[in-house]
């Protein structure tokens, strides 16, 4: 059974809960959020594939002003995130099937999920989240951020792997994706981690087909 399958099923709505707690005591949106306000602007159209239960959205569209969506795996959080905010339009959902039309958004988020994909998906993962992605549009990936590509079992559920690396390099192998800024995710107690293969960063990218190629004529 796929990754996807078991969090759509069950593990979605545990790792909700598990986290749910910690979501309540914070006072602000993390840091690692914040940092694509910067990039926003009025009236875009928002995307957080991961989104839990659409928090970090609805600050984004009470401090900008963003048309906010989000899909999220489990049930629970979408159910929970339409009563506490019913402005942002969240619904079911994983990263390699987003039901948008093409060129519908300013801006796709990856809410710290890629690292729990299965492998065999990412590509379509790559693909959906270019094909709603407008030209001149942006994505952030807030995940782990490893120099070397790690594979260790997820401690919460004996069927599913987690995967660390630098998620940004499957966009860049593509000339129209520019990477723009990338923030270490430390923390207070560990600002800066030492050792890369445990890092995390938040990255944002920019897609340009027009400058992605310089421009030849023929020349016969």
């Amino acid at each position: 059974m796929l990754q996807k399958e078991l969090f759509l099923n069950s593990e979605g709505d545990s790792y909700f809960q598990r986290n749910r707690t910690a979501l309540k005591k914070e006072e602000e949106i993390h840091k690692s959020y914040k940092v694509y306000l910067k990039y926003m602007n009025p009236k875009m159209k928002i995307l957080e594939i991961g989104c839990s239960d659409g928090r970090s959205l609805d600050y984004y569209r009470i401090e900008i002003g963003c048309f906010s969506y989000g899909i999220d795996p489990s049930e629970d959080a979408i159910k929970i995130g339409k009563e506490l905010y019913p402005e942002i339009d969240l619904s079911l959902g994983t990263a390699d099937n987003l039901n948008f039309p093409d060129d519908y958004f300013d801006f796709v988020i990856f809410g710290f999920c890629l690292y729990l994909v299965d492998r065999k998906l990412l590509t379509k993962v790559v693909y959906e989240a270019d094909r709603v992605l407008k030209d001149s549009g942006y994505i952030g990936i807030t995940d782990f951020d490893t120099n070397i590509p790690k594979k260790r079992p997820y401690k919460h559920h004996k069927d599913i792997n987690s995967y660390k690396c630098d998620y940004s390099k499957m966009f860049l192998a593509f000339p129209h994706y520019s990477l723009i800024e990338k923030i270490n995710m430390g923390s207070a107690d560990d600002p800066f981690i030492l050792d890369t293969t445990q890092r995390a960063a938040s990255v944002i990218l920019y897609k340009n087909h027009e400058q992605g190629y310089y421009y030849e004529p023929d020349q016969f």
